[in-house]
């Protein structure tokens, strides 16, 4: 359990359970009293706190793979819907977990992306499948439309903007498949009842200010709010997203090029869903060269889409008249099925469990255990969110819940940290835990007095007066 935002996620489910209210004054903190805590995702929180108190660290994992699991299986059913075949899809799933790893995690956000492919699955079913034309078919889907809204603003507060833009694509996607007028109108409703339902969550319409909050203070200062031009991510990063662009540009290349079947047909519905999902990854890539978290949803959303076609290419070059029959043979007997079965059903166990367990805490798990009772602690932002929820008796100086601090104070732990010899800390703390890297600690008015390093583990060290 190296994720580090779902301790603090998990710690603030706990206490909500228990009786707290959703916004509050923050008690986390040494330093920022006044501040005030909003959490982001309140409902996942929940979850993860609840996965924690039954089952310690593996509980929060537990429920991080269902998250994970969740999306994988509708993103599959979408592949599946588009025409996507086993294969394909599998090769697909994997180029795809490989370019949104980060997003691959227990949080909230990956839960969010199978609830924009549930949305749209649904608006595809409208607009294909039999339906009367009755009144009560447009009140079951303004009711889906607001439960899938309320469910998605309790989750994470993204959803609202989600949910916005899902709003005006439904009915498009009814226009492009070239539905009946009474089908758009299907969609439309359940577009207003999604946008409604998103405007009766936690935040009500305070959700824009949160938001608005969270990119103020993240720009500039957090790793997944930074462009991928940034200098330190561009190895990393340039990559994936000119990856997104070309596999997107590909595809609506493919689609602009092969409108399928006729207005109101299952083809062209087909066709439809497909042509929203590039739109949507399209966005989010640009949006990703400014904030590389975005290239994780690009590459999420475009699953469906990356399976479907490369399924459908497979068919063609299978069908070439060049190919010999003998291999054409080969190709359609199906012989992988128990091939791939067998390689599932005996390593992907084995996999498991040589993997890191699951119930394994962070590396920075056995540091803040050695610290002492009830200090304030000065520490990165990642490693004071495990210890907001394994040491609830210390309190830090600040952690990973920007909204609450603002990016000066994350400009000024930054700076703080630089230093690869000496390390000066706010006035008031009474531990630290800096990397190994640093040769002194020392407290702002006492530059003669440094700190004594107490343990080193894992590559961060305990300092204590």
């Amino acid at each position: 359990m190296t994720e580090r935002d779902p301790y603090w996620q998990a710690r603030d489910g706990l206490e909500r359970w228990s009786g707290a209210p959703l916004a509050r004054a923050d008690t986390w903190s040494w330093a920022q009293p006044d501040g005030i805590f909003r959490p982001t995702s309140p409902a996942w929180n929940t979850a993860l706190g609840l996965g924690h108190d039954g089952f310690g660290v593996a509980g929060i994992a537990l429920i991080g793979a269902l998250g994970m699991a969740a999306y994988f299986v509708v993103a599959i059913l979408v592949s599946r819907r588009l025409g996507a075949r086993a294969l394909p899809t599998l090769a697909t799933t994997a180029l795809v977990a490989l370019l949104a790893l980060p997003m691959v995690s227990p949080r909230a956000t990956i839960v969010i992306e199978a609830m924009l492919l549930l949305t749209l699955l649904l608006g595809h079913a409208l607009i294909t499948r039999p339906l009367p034309r009755q009144w009560w078919a447009f009140a079951g889907a303004a009711a889906a439309g607001a439960a899938l809204g309320w469910a998605g603003a309790w989750l994470h507060v993204s959803w609202s903007v989600t949910a916005l833009g899902l709003a005006a694509g439904l009915p498009l996607l009814a226009v492009l498949a070239g539905a009946s007028r009474w089908r758009v109108g299907l969609a439309a409703t359940l577009g207003s009842g999604l946008a409604v339902g998103s405007l009766l969550g936690p935040f009500r319409w305070s959700v824009w200010q949160l938001l608005a909050d969270i990119g103020s203070a993240s720009g500039g200062q957090v790793v997944e709010w930074l462009s991928p031009f940034t200098g330190g991510l561009r190895l990393r990063w340039l990559p994936v997203a000119s990856l997104c662009l070309v596999l997107v540009a590909v595809c609506a290349v493919r689609l602009l090029r092969h409108r399928t079947g006729a207005r109101g047909s299952a083809e062209r519905a087909r066709w439809a869903l497909e042509v929203l999902l590039v739109v949507i990854a399209l966005l989010a890539t640009l949006a990703g060269l400014i904030a590389i978290r975005f290239l994780g949803v690009a590459a999420l959303t475009l699953l469906p889409v990356l399976a479907a076609e490369l399924s459908e290419a497979t068919v063609r070059w299978r069908a070439r008249p060049s190919m010999p029959a003998t291999v054409r043979t080969r190709l359609t007997a199906g012989y992988w099925r128990p091939i791939l079965t067998g390689v599932a059903v005996l390593l992907l166990p084995l996999a498991v469990v040589a993997s890191n367990a699951p119930g394994r805490p962070s590396p920075a798990a056995e540091v803040v255990d050695g610290l002492p009772p009830s200090c304030r602690l000065f520490t990165d932002p990642d490693t004071a969110g495990v210890a907001l929820l394994l040491r609830p008796d210390v309190k830090v100086w600040i952690d990973m819940r920007t909204e609450v601090y603002g990016a000066a104070a994350y400009s000024q732990v930054r700076e703080r940290l630089l230093s690869s010899t000496a390390v000066s800390l706010p006035e008031g703390a009474t531990c630290a835990v800096v990397p190994t890297t640093a040769s002194t600690v020392h407290v702002d008015a006492s530059p003669d007095a440094p700190w004594t390093r107490s343990t080193t583990r894992e590559g961060l060290s305990v300092w204590l007066p």
